[in-house]
């Protein structure tokens, strides 16, 4: 059977919201297949961010640049949703860059498109509540864990629920994403190392 790239999101909508055949086909026609190269900049700071895109494979992280060093503020993977969420919602220019880290196969929506959709289905507009709640709880502890958890607890978090960025996504960029300098991140990993 060939490749359906619209197969995980109709599932994890699915999951959400019981898609009819109808609503599928809508999906379908919605969301246009893309890839990039790894290092493909989606979105440059300063330009407006106009796709929310869907992730089938490949990582990507959002990061902003401060004092000459990029900062990485979110790193997401399959299957997830990701943009510049603050210039996507607001329609201002983006104080943040959305990077592919490696090769990805993504669906993208633009805004308009994605904003008629909620507004003309009232499943579209409940599985968008969702994934903003989802979104906004995230936000909520990741800001948490960056205040209450040490370096090594932040590290040892992410390996427990996302093991695989150690494959795929740079050490650098998860040192910056835990907030530890990459110096830092590797004399934690050999402490858990001769721990281990």
């Amino acid at each position: 059977m060939p490749h359906d790239p619209y197969h995980k999101i109709i599932a994890q909508l699915n999951a959400l919201v019981h898609l009819d055949e109808e609503e599928q086909t809508q999906v379908r026609s919605s969301f246009e297949p893309v890839h990039f190269p790894r290092r493909t900049i989606l979105v440059k700071e300063g330009s407006i961010s106009r796709y929310m895109y869907f992730i089938n494979s490949g990582y990507l992280r959002t990061y902003y640049v401060k004092e000459g060093l990029e900062v990485t503020n979110h790193i997401n993977c399959p299957t997830g949703f990701i943009t510049a969420f603050s210039s996507y919602i607001t329609g201002t220019p983006s104080y943040e860059y959305l990077e592919c880290i490696t090769a990805c196969e993504l669906l993208r929506i633009p805004k308009e498109k994605l904003d008629a959709l909620f507004v003309s289905n009232h499943k579209w507009a409940e599985a968008g509540r969702i994934i903003n709640e989802n979104v906004v709880l995230y936000n909520e502890q990741r800001t948490r864990d960056i205040i209450s958890k040490t370096a090594e607890e932040r590290y040892l978090q992410l390996l427990e629920e996302h093991p695989d960025y150690v494959h795929h996504v740079p050490l650098q960029y998860i040192a910056s994403f835990i907030g530890v300098k990459p110096e830092s991140l590797s004399r934690i990993r050999r402490t858990l190392q001769t721990q281990g």
